[in-house]
């Protein structure tokens, strides 16, 4: 597909050679990858300070398709897509203008990416080893859709972190995004979002709204809908690429996989 022809594109392509092409950055290349994207996104004519301009930008850039997407304007969906890069959340979160994106402490704490994402994005930041925190997710879920009159979205990744549902065990996956749905009412909407590329199309692709019954186990109903909305896409959905790290954490070790309880 047709690229931009500039130094800040070749820089960023050659950013993401260096993570063997995962798109997954740590904290200073991700300070980096978000200057070259407001620098690649103004090259196309668009402004990256206004946030439909950036959503066009980023369109264009990794070659987004949309499918089945609910009516977000006149509903209220509990967003809960598979994680395969650093960039889910920045597409994911500009597909509608109220979306809460629950997202890792690292990005929402790095003072040098607050700007970025303060301008264009609503996040909660969550500490996954901290029984504190996950209280305080769903207080803040909780108290996010008690406000009426408008259509808003909460968004939660139920792999915690990047990883390849294909190789997940249902004890790998957490059932906040149900909690919530229990607690407040709002349907839960899974999605499938398929590794960012640069040269080939980004499918996302979108469930049906879901609201489980007591006898349902999220975590094995998620894992069948993601395969379900995988296996829907033709041609066939990429597989994403994995760091060592993200493609050997199938380890259900922290707070956030432990089961709901009352106590929660």
């Amino acid at each position: 597909m047709a690229k931009l022809d500039s130094e800040s594109f070749r820089t960023f392509e050659a950013l993401v050679a260096q993570t063997g092409g995962t798109y997954s950055f740590d904290g200073e290349t991700s300070v980096t990858g978000s200057r070259l994207l407001f620098e690649m996104v103004g090259e196309m004519g668009l402004d990256p300070m206004k946030t439909a301009d950036l959503r066009e930008g980023l369109r264009t850039l990794f070659n987004i398709e949309v499918y089945n997407m609910p009516d977000l304007t006149n509903g209220r969906f509990i967003l809960a897509p598979n994680h395969v890069s650093d960039f889910d959340a920045i597409i994911l979160g500009l597909l509608h203008p109220r979306i809460r994106i629950v997202a890792k402490n690292d990005w929402t704490d790095n003072e040098k990416l607050k700007d970025f994402l303060s301008a264009h994005y609503d996040l909660y930041g969550l500490d996954r080893a901290s029984l504190q925190s996950l209280r305080g997710l769903l207080k803040d879920a909780v108290g996010y859709f008690k406000v009426g009159g408008d259509s808003r979205h909460y968004l939660v990744f139920s792999q915690g972190t990047i990883s390849d549902f294909n190789n997940n065990s249902p004890e790998r996956v957490s059932s906040v995004a149900e909690k919530i749905s229990d607690k407040t009412g709002v349907p839960i909407v899974c999605m499938f979002i398929e590794q960012v590329s640069l040269y080939e199309p980004t499918r996302i692709i979108f469930d049906s709204p879901m609201t489980l019954s007591k006898k349902d186990d999220f975590r094995e109903v998620w894992l069948r809908r993601e395969a379900a909305l995988q296996s829907a896409l033709q041609p066939a959905a990429r597989r994403p690429k994995l760091s060592y790290k993200h493609a050997n954490n199938n380890k259900p070790g922290d707070l956030f996989f432990a089961p709901i309880t009352k106590e929660t």
